[in-house]
This record gives C-alpha cells, structure tokens and sequence, in this order.
C-alpha cells in the first residue's frame, strides 16, 4: 500500500476525528471491500461458478496489478488525488463489484478486477493523504482492518442463504454506503512531493526495499488464500469467513497499535518481529490445521500487515530513500504481484504448498531486513531507532 508524505493537512474546519472516521469508511470501502472482498468470496466461487484456484490466482494478479498502476500514477501525477476522481474512483469500485455478477467470464471478471485494482489506489491514496499528520492516522488506518472485517461477516452471515452473485451485490451496497460516509472528504490539495536524492540509497535502504518486496509477496499468498485453505482443511463453510474476519479486526487494532510500539522499539526490530510472526501466521494453518490454530493464525497476520507497511514508509522516509513512498509502494506491489503467479502451479493440488512458499519467503525477508551490515550503523542506524 502506498503512503503519502507526512505533510499533507486537511482542508476546512472538520474535526480531527470526524476526518478520521470519514477516511476510515473510504478505506474500508476502497481495501476491505473493493480489493479484499474477493478473498472471502474467492472459495464460494470456485464451489458454484465456473471460476477455477488457478484462474482465481490470475485475477487476483490482475487485480494487484491495477493496484500498482494507480498508485504509481498518483505518485508521478499529485494533482490527480482531487475529490473528484476520488468520488468517480468509489463509484468505479461499486461498478467493479456490480460487473462481477454480470456473466461467468474470465475477461469480464479480469476487467473488474483490474478497475477495483486502480480505483482502490485512488481512493486509498487520496484518504491516506487527508489523515496524515493532521488527524489520528491510525484511526483512519485502521478503516482498512473494518473493511476486512465485514467482507469475511457479510459472507459468514449470509453464505448460507445466498449465492456468490447476491454476495457480491450485497457487497456492492455495503461498499456504497461506505463511500457515501466518506464522499465529503476535501484535503489540502498541495501535498509536498518527497524530493528525489540518490545519497539515500544506503546498504540498509537496499536491503529494506528487497524484504519489503518479498514481504508484499508472502502477505499477498495469505492475503488471497487464508479462506480457501482454511475451509479445505477444516472442511467447515463458515470458518474461512470467520479467520478473514478475525484477520480485519486485528489488522485495525494493529494499525492503531503501531504508533505506540514504534516509541518503544527500533523500527528494524519491528519489521523483523512482524515479518517472523507473520511467517508463522502462513506456517500454522498447514502444520497445525484446527479451530485454535486459525484463530491464532487470523490474528497473526492481521495484526502484522498494516503495521509493516506503516513501519517500512517511517524507516524508507528516515533512511532517506529517493522518493521513499512511490519506491517502496512499486517493489511492495511487485511483490504482490509475483506472489500469486508464483504459486499459480501448486493450487491443483491444494493451497498447502503455497502458504509453505509464503513462509518461507517471510523468514528471508526477516532476515534480509534484519542483517545488521556495516553500513547500517552511523546515520542509518540512527534512522532504524
């Protein structure tokens, strides 16, 4: 995920935290739903569509794909992130969702997925710029955890009753109704762009750009399959929706919790300890497939990802890395765009090897961020703190 430089203020007299609520519900409508709704509806349909693991894993390549392309037009073009793209961005995401109930078609469904991809980076950018430094971002982050939250409850609720076409309809009502909470929000257009420097690119700024690649990699895998693995194993309909739910509801607590621990830790000791329990998130599920198990696991991963994203954009922004958003953003979405191709192979025969693929490339990105190289001490060992 993208996010903005820390200048960036609100417009009007709103309060902080009506600002902060606001861009909550876009972020939730933009990422839980518009991106991550697909998650949960991923395994419903495979049950009763045409849809097969190995064309689900294309569209959600496609999907993350649109994603980086929006974000990197926004971070070339500040001066797209006004509020009226931002509102045609959210009317697109409803669209997006409405289109995949329109026929059983890989290119119609490709095509949704690739405009929910653009117009989340959109929106996503935009919200992310109103709340950064003027009002609690964490707040505001933790939008992104509700959204999660609601696409796994909406599916646990109503799966039994209806069908993957009325799920995605009802998730096309939910997103709209987010949307319209957030449809006021008017920042600061002016938003200060990072300067480029090449004297930022240190041996630790390389070695934190190549772990948050593989990180944006192995969080992807979980991301897109956690529900699928998880209702194969348990063989229960509504556990998968439940872990995905569990996964929303630590990811907002994580995003809140991360500015309190990054006064306490040093920002490489926060990424390593996230990337490790993140990996052991990916790893748990397969070893030790039960009830218990997902539920650690859903909290595991929930409460590591937003906390990554966020400590790697502060330790990018200190290191002094050239244009530290957009850099990271682009090998963090590279990342997620490999992953699911990656695994693509393995999903005939189930998602186990795939999550084993995410563990794996977890550890090495904890390792590689976590390697203390002589480089790293002087000033960018300073910037870790």
């Amino acid at each position: 995920m993208p996010t903005p430089p820390t200048t960036a203020r609100t417009a009007g007299a709103a309060h902080p935290v009506l600002v902060a609520l606001a861009a909550a519900c876009g972020l939730a409508a933009a990422m839980g739903l518009g991106r991550f709704v697909y998650t949960p509806l991923l395994p419903v349909m495979i049950e009763q569509s045409t849809l097969t693991p190995e064309v689900g894993a294309w569209l959600a390549t496609v999907n993350y794909t649109g994603y980086l392309l929006g974000a990197a037009l926004l971070m070339w073009r500040h001066d797209l992130a006004v509020p009226l793209l931002n509102r045609g961005a959210l009317v697109a995401l409803v669209l997006s969702e409405l289109a995949m109930v329109a026929g059983e078609s890989v290119a119609l469904w490709g095509a949704a997925r690739l405009v929910a991809g653009v117009a989340s980076a959109f929106v996503f950018v935009f919200c992310a710029r109103t709340i950064a430094g003027a009002v609690p971002a964490g707040l505001g982050y933790a939008g992104v955890g509700l959204g999660i939250f609601l696409s796994g409850a909406l599916t646990l609720l109503l799966e039994p009753v209806l069908g993957w076409r009325e799920l995605w309809l009802v998730a096309a009502a939910l997103t709209a109704v987010l949307a319209l909470a957030s449809w006021w929000l008017r920042p600061d257009h002016a938003v200060p762009s990072v300067p480029h420097s090449r004297s930022g690119w240190t041996r630790d700024g390389v070695l934190l750009a190549v772990a948050y690649s593989l990180e944006g990699m192995g969080y992807i895998i979980v991301g897109t399959f956690l529900v699928a693995l998880v209702r194969d194993t348990l063989g229960v309909v509504w556990a998968g929706p439940a872990a995905w739910s569990v996964v929303g509801l630590s990811a907002a607590a994580g995003a809140v919790a991360v500015s309190w621990a990054r006064r306490h830790w040093s920002l490489r000791a926060l990424m390593v300890g996230a990337l490790l329990l993140q990996a052991l998130s990916a790893l748990l599920p397969v070893i030790l497939p039960g009830l218990v198990t997902t539920i650690v696991s859903g909290v595991l991963f929930g409460a590591t990802f937003l906390g990554l994203v966020l400590t790697a954009m502060t330790w990018g922004a200190r290191l002094g890395l050239p244009s530290a958003a957009a850099t990271l953003t682009v090998v963090y979405g590279l990342g997620q765009i490999v992953g699911p191709i990656v695994v693509a192979p393995t999903l005939d025969r189930g998602y186990e090897a795939a999550f084993v693929v995410a563990t794996v490339v977890l550890v090495v990105a904890a390792v590689t961020v976590g390697w203390r190289a002589p480089a790293a001490r002087g000033r960018a060992g300073r910037a870790a703190r």
